[in-house]
């Protein structure tokens, strides 16, 4: 029999936003993955993994497990090949695994004709997490999957939605040249356990602020909602020029800005009222003085994964 193979392709995201610690994630252009899956006729599962700079072994990769989940919740027989081009640079905080993840399990939907729903494209998409972090966390795929800004309302069962936008906002994302060992587990490792409840509330208003100013297309709400007193504060060390490059860029007319994720890379909000080339030069400066160099990437909101090419 012929070999099946489909090409799907999937965007960078940053997750959070301020307050929406796991539950709220952005797509963006920026940056994205490719994968490539074929499969051919055989007696039981088999998955191999083609890939340069992440991991080949099929447990260890978020495509490939994300994809043997969905699979074997099915009771797919196939031999199956998955090759990822990585374009989402990995542990910056911009949802590369979830990316890659995302694209394998949408193609692999289309190539095995299962007519998943978005919700279960995510659920599915999340198991990829746990190659990467070590815990299934959804917002990152959801954004990569659904696209735009979505909110996770429910996880279990996984129930996503999107968030409709009616401001006309970019984003500079500023991108320090580190790396960081293992960051998402260590980031995760870092948020509390118990937190005070006059805390609780302040965030909790801040997330309410940041999408009924994104629905009401009310930049001030989404500038105040662009803020976060606890999983941010607790891990300042990962990124800690991020208080001062947030403080200066706002002076410029900045929306906002928030990490991205769980760092290191921030995402300053802009739009037409904002000084655009004072906000990169400032950004930049701030990097630098605090011994980090930074690159800066343009982006705007983009749409879900998508399948590109079928055989």
């Amino acid at each position: 029999m012929q070999e099946k193979i489909v090409i799907a392709k999937a965007y960078s995201s940053s997750a959070n936003l301020g307050a929406g610690f796991d539950i709220l994630a952005m797509a963006h252009d920026a940056f994205h993955d490719i994968v490539e899956i074929s499969s051919q006729p055989s007696s039981s599962l088999q998955v191999q993994v083609e890939a340069n700079g992440v991991p080949k072994e099929p447990e260890r990769n978020s495509a490939s497990f994300a994809l043997m989940k969905m699979l074997e919740e099915f009771g797919i027989k196939a031999k199956v090949k998955v090759k990822v081009n990585k374009g989402v640079p990995p542990g910056l905080g911009m949802g590369s695994s979830g990316a890659s993840a995302a694209a394998a399990v949408v193609g692999g939907n289309e190539l095995f004709n299962l007519g998943l729903s978005k919700d279960d494209l995510v659920r599915f998409s999340m198991q990829g997490e746990i190659a990467s972090s070590g815990s299934p966390h959804p917002d990152n795929v959801a954004a990569s999957v659904v696209g735009g800004v979505v909110a996770v309302i429910s996880g279990e069962p996984v129930r996503v939605s999107e968030i409709p936008i009616n401001l006309d906002f970019s984003l500079i994302l500023f991108i320090p040249k580190v790396t960081i060992e293992a960051k998402t587990k260590r980031a995760r490792e870092m948020v509390p356990k118990q937190i005070e409840l006059q805390k609780l509330v302040k965030n909790s208003r801040y997330l309410s602020s940041l999408i009924l100013g994104l629905i009401k297309g009310d930049r001030d709400l989404v500038r105040l909602g662009l803020n976060d007193d606890i999983v941010e504060r607790s891990r300042e060390s990962l990124f800690p020029y991020y208080w001062k490059l947030k403080e200066e860029v706002v002076k410029y007319n900045a929306i906002g800005a928030c990490v991205s994720g769980a760092g290191p890379t921030i995402a300053v909000f802009v739009d037409e009222k904002s000084e655009r080339d004072e906000i990169i030069k400032r950004g930049l400066k701030i990097c630098e003085s605090y011994g980090y160099e930074c690159n800066f990437k343009d982006a705007k909101i983009a749409r879900g994964a998508w399948v590109e090419r079928r055989n």
